[in-house]
């Protein structure tokens, strides 16, 4: 069978944003999913108002697609709310066995896993569960890593992430789009560890694609 990564998530602190920013976070976040659509081939759809599930074609992509959705939510943040936007997320890599006619009706062993994943998470905010007993252990530390690092980014530094890993701009250009030096962009990338984050996931790339093709 066909080996997938199934994305659940939801926002964090949902009831704490107000209801006519709400509307405009749901838009933000499907506008983020599409234009991600460039890294793998997805599908979103929303419940229960503040939580969404994707399905990611590309499961090696599916880390790099969580983080920058993470990244996106970040650094649109309005400069009025009351804390920055975030979201909850949980990968689950294997097979999807049941199609249904909507993503959340939809059942196989990815389902599951991401949905175990979102229960059990505590106070982190990322989580990748495979099908993989010997990637679930390689992973663990790094994800650890990976998530305190996305979550202490600023509104400044997600936003540069984001036009650098997401979209693949220079930095030239980014300065040029976000009104700031080259340098400047240049120490944001670094404080934001950007280089050790590609690392990581092109490894998670690397293991993932090693692991489809046993």
């Amino acid at each position: 069978m066909e080996i997938k990564a199934i994305i659940t998530g939801d926002i964090v602190r949902s009831e704490q944003i107000s209801l006519d920013k709400r509307d405009l976070l749901i838009k933000v976040l499907r506008d983020i999913v599409e234009d991600l659509q460039k890294i793998s081939p997805m599908k979103m759809e929303m419940f229960r108002g503040d939580s969404f599930q994707i399905v990611v074609e590309c499961p090696e992509a599916s880390l790099k697609i969580a983080s920058m959705i993470r990244a996106g939510l970040k650094s649109y943040s309005p400069t009025d709310a009351k804390e920055v936007w975030d979201a909850r997320i949980s990968i689950g890599i294997g097979t999807t066995d049941y199609q249904g006619d909507s993503i959340v009706t939809s059942d196989g062993e990815a389902f599951k896993l991401s949905g175990r994943g979102l229960d059990a998470m505590e106070k982190n905010r990322l989580a990748v569960s495979t099908c993989w007993h010997d990637v679930n252990e390689e992973l663990d530390a790094g994800l650890a890593f990976a998530d305190d690092l996305i979550t202490g980014w600023s509104v400044n530094q997600a936003k540069v992430i984001y036009l650098s890993v997401a979209q693949e701009l220079s930095q030239a250009v980014i300065a040029n789009s976000i009104e700031k030096s080259q340098q400047n962009v240049s120490k944001m990338l670094t404080s934001a560890k950007e280089s050790l984050l590609v690392r990581f996931l092109n490894r998670f790339e690397t293991i993932i694609i090693k692991h489809k093709e046993l």
